[in-house]
Parts: structure tokens; sequence; C-alpha cells
């Protein structure tokens, strides 16, 4: 019985190292049946380096060439004596030319295997670096890296990174795409070539890639039933809209993302005036590409029927004590109003001036000083016109749009230097003369009429009284109380840099 368990144990651990045996034969067999695999690198279009392994110190490699597939084959090298990746350079080549090498193992004189043959075209080097960027224009700039022995570059184009189109052959290592569109995707990628060897042009290059920005949208606002709604046309590229709008702080804050044309704000509050910016934006390869901002859309949270009579309330030569009280009377009534300021009082009124403009109301340009423009020189009328821009911008966020000559004096050098439109009257109250409150209301009451343009001066106490009164009698009598520009605009108006309008009535 002992007899039988030792000769068990015999046979199992017998059987172990048959099959140890086995799978290291097995392992040999695989090895030993490796085919010899040629390879190679063009180092510079000058020389080609062949790479080949070898499995035994005992063998012997032969490196062959030839110019035809079908030989002959010359032989370049001959290695020996070593095992892991041998190498032979074949620095006899030209550019554009096509050689043939192969590798053959040698065991005591005799060829025991030989590679497949390795077709080799020498060709230019890969351009380098390649890089893309957009400029105004649009246009987009695409630089590279200088090849050696090219004497020139094909550079190709593709929207979608698959399929390239030749663009453009130029001699140095820049190109400038001028047909590109915003909000587009581009991709390049060029070639180095030897001039009159179209077949020594080198691989292309890696690809380079530009996202133009969307074109800023054109947008519009309107007030209609407790809401605002922006709207503005498609932009070229872009997939969605950032909405942004102006808060207390001045700062404009994005209020809503959409994908459709159109966005409503929900959170105004009547007879108050909102500024929104919108930007175009779209996604591509993990990118999201934003426009600029558009320019800013105004919207007043107040209804303007075109159908029905408008007049516009003008006051000059603010702003002063008396001018926020007239600020409050409009915004009261759901009316609004132009005041043209001298921009030297604007500091000290500051706040009057931006209630004036955050109801709605217009803030034009009287000049720094109030002088006849008609005899200063154009340096010293612009000089006018800027001072006080920057002094409502300062008190507002917004530059005037339209001005008004102290005195009503404009002659030819006038309408040259000013650069707005100038706004006169129809209506004169002559309330700095009179200084009545009662004789500055009749002015108005016995003589208004849709699309009138009404002078006044906020500086006077009895102004003040008559404009109160006037809001409320206008707004019974049936007339809108609109800014110049709304006047302008509902009567079908394009008001015209250097132009003078006394009135804007109904076409």
């Amino acid at each position: 019985m002992k007899w039988m368990i030792r000769r068990q144990k015999f046979s199992r651990w017998y059987l172990g190292i048959l099959l140890v045996l086995g799978l290291f034969c097995t392992g040999n067999m695989v090895k030993a049946q490796t085919k010899l695999a040629l390879d190679y690198e063009i180092e510079g279009s000058e020389r080609v380096l062949l790479k080949w392994e070898s499995d035994s110190e005992d063998s012997v490699y032969q490196l062959e060439r030839a110019k035809a597939a079908a030989g002959p084959f010359s032989v370049l090298t001959t290695v020996s004596g070593k095992t892991g990746q041998l190498t032979g350079y074949d620095e006899n080549v030209s550019l554009g030319k096509t050689y043939y090498y192969k590798v053959k193992k040698l065991q005591d004189g005799k060829i025991i295997e030989e590679s497949a043959v390795k077709t080799v075209k020498i060709i230019l080097e890969k351009a380098e670096g390649i890089k893309a960027k957009s400029l105004k224009g649009p246009k987009v700039k695409i630089t590279w890296n200088k090849t050696r022995k090219a004497t020139g570059y094909q550079v190709y184009r593709s929207t979608n990174a698959k399929k390239f189109k030749k663009i453009g052959v130029v001699k140095k290592n820049e190109f400038t795409d001028v047909n590109v569109k915003s909000g587009k995707v581009y991709y390049y990628k060029v070639r180095a070539v030897k001039k009159n060897r179209e077949s020594a042009t080198g691989n292309p290059s890696d690809v380079a890639a530009v996202y133009m920005k969307p074109a800023a949208p054109a947008v519009t606002g309107s007030y209609v039933k407790k809401k605002i709604k922006l709207t503005w046309g498609k932009t070229e590229g872009a997939d969605s809209y950032d909405i942004y709008k102006k808060n207390s702080k001045g700062e404009y804050k994005k209020i809503g993302t959409t994908k459709k044309l159109h966005y409503t704000d929900n959170k105004v509050k009547k007879g108050k005036s909102y500024l929104y910016k919108v930007v175009a934006a779209y996604s591509k390869d993990g990118k999201t590409v934003k426009s600029k901002k558009s320019r800013q859309c105004e919207v007043l949270a107040a209804s303007i029927d075109p159908n029905k009579k408008m007049v516009a309330l003008t006051f000059d030569d603010g702003p002063g004590q008396y001018t926020k009280d007239i600020v409050n009377c409009l915004k009261k009534n759901d009316a609004k109003a132009t005041f043209f300021v001298v921009g030297s009082q604007v500091d000290s009124y500051k706040s009057s001036v931006k209630a004036a403009s955050e109801i709605g109301c217009d803030i034009g340009n009287h000049t720094y000083t109030h002088p006849d423009l008609s005899r200063l020189s154009e340096k010293e009328i612009k000089n006018q016109i800027n001072r006080t821009d920057k002094k409502v911008e300062g008190a507002t966020g917004k530059t005037p749009t339209l001005m008004r000559p102290p005195y009503g004096s404009v002659n030819g050098k006038v309408e040259q230097a000013v650069g707005k439109p100038m706004i006169l009257w129809s209506i004169d109250t002559r309330d700095w003369e009179t200084r009545s409150k009662e004789k500055t209301i009749n002015a108005v009451m016995g003589h208004v009429k849709d699309g009138d343009i009404i002078l006044m001066h906020d500086i006077y106490k009895p102004t003040k009284e008559a404009a109160c009164t006037l809001i409320v009698q206008l707004k019974r009598k049936g007339y809108q109380l609109v800014t110049v520009r709304e006047l302008a605009k509902y009567r079908g108006y394009t008001l015209t840099r250097g132009k003078v309008y006394h009135s804007l009535r109904k076409r």
C-alpha cells in the first residue's frame, strides 16, 4: 500500500515537471517563430535610420538596399555578436527618391530568416510649431517654424478637422487667411515643399485651431404688459445668448441665458429706465467662445402710443436747485423730458442729473460755460462739447447724443464742430424774461401742437411751478410727454449730426 502511494506522488511530480518543460519549450518555439521586422526613421530628409531586433549573439544580420522593389539589393552594413535592438544608417539618399530595404539573418553563412521589404520615400521634415490666431477683419494668421531644405509651404484648412482643402502656397513660414467669418471654427495644417519637387512634399504638420468670436448682437427692447422684452437677430455661429443688466452699482450682471432670439425681464418697475447688453456664444471642442458685449440697449418701463399726440418738454441752463423737484413731478405723472445741461453745473447737482436719467429722461449737452458758439473757434467749440460730455457721462454713465447751442446761435462752423444733432424749439416760453408761472403756462397751453419742442429753464422757481402744472394739464389734454429722441423715433425722424431741428411733427 505504501508503495502505491509513493508511486502516485512520483507520477504527479513527474507530470508537473513535464508541464513546466512543455511551457518552456512552447515559449521558445513562439520566440523562434517571431518574424524578423524592419522599422525606420527619416532624419532631416538626409539619412535613413533602420532598426530591427536580434535574438541571438550567434546570428549575423545583413542590411540591404535597392532602388527598385524587385532589386537588385546591395549590402549596406553587416552586424553580428549582439542582441536587442540593432541599427544601421543609409546616408546616401536623395530628397524625393524612394528606396527599398530588408534585413537578413544568417547563421553559419546561411540565410535562416529575411524581413519583408520596407519602402521608404525621402521627404521633407514635418513642419513644426504651427500656431494660429484671429485678427480684426476678421482674418486668421498662421505661423510655423521653418523647415530645412523647404522652399515653400502648402496651407490647408478645414471646418470639421477632417476634410482639409489647400487654400494657399507661400514661401515664408506664415499665412493670413482673409476668407473667414465670425462665429466659425477653422482648423489649419501645413506641408513643407521643395521647389519643382512635389514628390518631396513633407508630412502634414499638427493641426492648429482658431475659434472665431461671434459678432455682438444688435439688441432692441420694448416695454409690454409690465415686462421688458429684448430681441435681436440671429448671430452667425451662435447657439446661445447671455443677457446682462446694469444694476444700481453701475455693473452689468448676467440675468439669464437663452437659445432663443428674445428674452423677457419680469423684474422691472414702471417709469424706470433699464440698460441691457447681450453676448452671443457657441460651444465647440469643449470650449465656449463668446462675443463682445453688445451695445447697451436702454428701455424705459413705460408705454408710448405713436398714434396719440406727444410733445417734448426741454429745460436749459441747469442743473439747479429746482431740477430734482421737476424730475419728481415727471416721475409721479409717468412723464419724461429732456434736460440740456451746462457742464460746469453738473458736479454741484450730480444727484439731480442721475435721477433724471434713471427715470428715462434724456440729458443733452448745453456746452460747458454757456458761450455763444458762433463767436468761438472750432477747437473752442469742441472743447465746450467734450468737457460737458465727460461730466454727464460721469454722472449718468451715458454720453449725451443731443445738444442745444446757447441762445440758439448757429452758423456753418458750429454745425461742423458740434458733432451732434442740434435741438432748438418751436415754443419759447420766455420764462427767463417773465419769471411768471401763469405766463409760462399760457405760452404753452395757448399754442401747443403735436410734435412741439417746448423751451423752459429749470433754474427758476416760477418755471418749476409752471412745469409741474403743465405736466398735469398736457396729459389731461391727451399729450404724451416724451424725450426729444422718443419724439423723433415715433414721428419718423433720424436725427443727423450738425442738423438743426425746431419741431418733430408727424410726417
